[in-house]
């Protein structure tokens, strides 16, 4: 069969099928039964709704009436004194908190007492004047209590802009329940809860659902005067009223206008399609003869193909054609343009690399394509890379890759020709496109160099979904020297880390570090580590100090990595000798999320911001939890007494024991848990550091003096303490601190 007549009737068979197909969809929702079910579904719905709220809201009222009936502790703040025993006042502030959490629904609970005017909040306890909700308080006093929960309304602890304001609608209760004579009890509950009340009728793709409270002012849902209303409910509760129908997009409105008439047209469009499909197909059928009849005769002519006259196929025939020819122009191309291609990108590596020396011959070549042959020309090598490499390669696809980088490589070279400087671009790495510029020495100045790459920056910020960063090496006028200026644009992009990303950094503009110079900072990032892991005040001060000198410091790209790397490695260290529970923290929750947070940064201020986030977070984490153990408080007493009796020679874990009545093994776990270190190694550095103090101060008191008061009885136990800790003796130290 020819594929004209397969093409015709495909095309009727297609269009009556469809044709069928919506003409029983169209009369199947026109049906009378489906409008009364989709009107009855929606009230439904609404009423669906409007209980899940009341329900809600009720049962909050009730639980609130049935803890100011039955809580003896909330009986008591009210009963009370101005402020109460402090054990007391935590123990109804902890029942006001138990409240709020076990009634999923309440966002905040707060207590008014109107003896002395004080509120207590689930975190604090204030005068009503500092209160920031005050004025609700001395309306909610003054109302008769018409309706049991007030309109949305704005609530927040602490005046001013700093405070985190919320939108909330709010349960008052006088105590006693009829005088109010004692004060309030106010509950809240936040306009989000009732969303996620009835979150899964929201999102319905057919019907909406619009809560109005009692001025009709709307608390849930947009009013979209479009839509059509079919059902409106108003609560005896809470006097809302609830409104739902079907949504502007649903088909219920466009088909309520549908008449008989439709009968004939749908009748009158099917002829019509027929004919017009007829009518195209013969029309459109012509030109596939003529590409057929001209196929045959050259392949006739040919004698390439005898059966491939005979075919009756004709698509077939046209497109088998059609793809030999489309495939030895592919391949004959790609061939072309791999040779050419790989030639370039591997002598443009050999060249700046300098992996094999460069002939005479083949620099020649190149300069002849640059235009720039038999005259003396300077050189230099720029190298653009793409910042943040790994986010860019985690969200494209290589074949989105390949295109952006094509459009990076092609504006370096557009800008290069309108700023006429002959270049050479080629990628030899993922991240790094290496660019030779060649020209005369009177422009490849470094000033016009970086306003080139100013250039390119601006335009890829503007029209790429990233940013790139220039390094410029110096100019040579030498071709054996190009790999040189390669080295040090190299050089340049490691310091990143100081000038930042989306930059351009010339060589000339960094000043190379000493080897190993990176060292001097490991100290000090594991003195920060034990201070954070002790607990002590200075961790905070000592870890900005290391970050500001990394920061003013000339710090190559990798070994800020490497720094970075080492601090959360000693904090690993210390944080894993602390008690379970907090070691759970820190493995569970505050590891994973400066990894995270510091993943793929450029500039040292970028890790800084989410270290210290996260860790004085943790360290306040750390203190409340060390705070609600009784050991805490006993070990910090026994810290206190060795700082104070650190000259005591018999100062030691018997004496600590006997002391304070506790077993020497207890004392030295609990030291242990607490500051990380030793008893024996935190007496020994508290004496070490008084023993330091009076050793640099212009005191006539000898070593053996300066032993004693310490807590040394021998002196040669001193010095050698003193030498372990600080890798020379007590005298040389005074020296040393006396000449400087």
């Amino acid at each position: 069969m020819k594929i004209y007549h397969r093409w015709l009737l495909s095309y009727f068979s297609v269009f009556l099928a469809i044709v069928s197909i919506l003409i029983f969809l169209f009369f199947t929702a026109m049906g009378n039964y489906s409008q009364r079910q989709a009107v009855k579904a929606n009230a439904v719905f609404a009423q669906n709704a409007l209980q899940t709220i009341d329900s809600l809201l009720k049962f909050s009222d009730q639980m609130v009436v049935k803890e100011i009936l039955t809580n003896e502790m909330i009986r008591q703040f009210f009963d009370g004194n101005v402020w109460g025993e402090p054990y007391d006042l935590y123990q109804i502030s902890q029942r006001v908190r138990d409240l709020s959490t076990y009634l999923v629904s309440l966002d905040s609970v707060y207590l008014y007492r109107r003896s002395d005017q004080t509120v207590m909040t689930t975190g604090t306890m204030m005068q009503i004047d500092q209160f920031a909700d005050r004025a609700f308080v001395e309306q909610s006093l003054a109302d008769n209590g018409n309706r049991p929960w007030t309109d949305p309304r704005v609530f927040q602890v602490f005046p001013g802009g700093d405070n985190p304001q919320k939108q909330v609608i709010s349960l008052s209760k006088k105590i006693p329940l009829n005088s109010g004579a004692q004060g309030l009890i106010i509950a809240n509950v936040q306009i989000s809860k009732l969303e996620e009340a009835i979150r899964e009728l929201l999102d319905s793709n057919l019907n909406f659902l619009l809560l109005t409270d009692a001025n009709d002012v709307p608390i849930i849902g947009d009013n979209d005067s479009a839509n059509q209303i079919l059902t409106k409910l108003t609560s005896d509760y809470t006097g809302w009223t609830i409104r739902s129908g079907f949504k502007q997009t649903n088909a219920y409105g466009s088909f309520s206008s549908v008449s008989y008439g439709w009968y004939i047209a749908v009748l009158v469009s099917v002829l019509a399609g027929m004919v017009w499909l007829y009518l195209t197909a013969r029309k459109y059928y012509r030109p596939i003869q003529l590409i057929e009849s001209s196929i045959k005769s050259y392949s006739k002519r040919s004698a390439r193909d005898s059966t491939a006259v005979e075919r009756q196929d004709e698509f077939h025939f046209i497109r088998t054609a059609i793809d030999e020819l489309v495939e030895h122009s592919r391949d004959y191309d790609r061939k072309v343009e791999e040779s050419v291609g790989l030639r370039r990108k591997w002598l443009f590596k050999r060249i700046v690399e300098a992996t094999e020396p460069l002939i005479d011959e083949e620099w020649e070549q190149e300069m002849d394509r640059m235009g720039l042959s038999g005259r003396s020309c300077r050189m230099s090598v720029i190298l653009v890379e793409i910042d943040r490499i790994d986010a860019f390669l985690q969200t494209y696809s290589p074949q989105d890759q390949s295109l952006l980088k094509f459009a990076l490589s092609a504006a370096v070279r557009e800008t290069g020709q309108q700023r006429s400087l002959p270049i050479w671009c080629e990628w030899i790495s993922q991240a790094q496109l290496g660019i030779m510029v060649v020209d005369d020495e009177q422009r490849l100045e470094q000033v016009a160099m970086q306003a080139y790459c100013a250039e390119i920056r601006e335009w890829v910020e503007l029209h790429l979904p990233f940013t790139i960063s220039c390094g410029i090496g110096s100019c040579v006028d030498s071709p054996q020297l190009i790999s040189t200026s390669y080295l040090e644009a190299l050089e340049a992009l490691q310091f990143k880390s100081m000038f930042g990303s989306n930059t351009t950094i010339a060589y000339g503009d960094v000043i190379t570090p000493p080897p190993g110079h990176v060292l001097q900072y490991a100290e000090r990032i594991r003195v920060a580590a034990q201070a954070f892991r002790a607990g002590d005040a200075k961790w905070e001060e000592q870890l900005h100090e290391l970050f500001a000198d990394l920061k003013s410091a000339a710090i190559r790209r990798g070994d800020a990595n490497d720094l970075i790397d080492y601090l959360i490695f000693a904090l690993d260290k210390e944080c894993r000798t602390l008690a379970l529970e907090l070691r759970f923290v820190w493995e569970q929750d505050a590891l994973p999320a400066i990894r995270a947070n510091i993943k793929g940064f450029i500039k040292i201020e970028e890790a800084e911001r989410p270290i210290r986030t996260i860790l004085q977070r943790l360290s306040e984490t750390f203190q409340l939890q060390k705070n609600q153990k009784e050991s805490h408080k006993l070990i910090l007493q026994i810290k206190q007494y060795i700082e104070t009796h650190y000259d005591n020679p018999d100062l030691s874990l018997n004496h600590i024991s006997d002391t304070f009545s506790l077993h020497m093994k207890t004392v030295s776990r609990l030291f242990k848990e607490e500051f990380g270190e030793n008893f024996v190694d935190y007496v020994a550095k508290v004496r070490m550091e008084e023993a330091k103090r009076l050793l640099a101060a212009d005191s006539p008191d000898s070593v053996q003096d300066i032993a004693r008061k310490v807590g040394y009885t021998h002196a040669i136990t001193f010095i050698r303490v003193f030498k372990k800790w600080e890798g020379t003796t007590p005298g040389d130290y005074r020296k040393l601190n006396r000449q400087s």
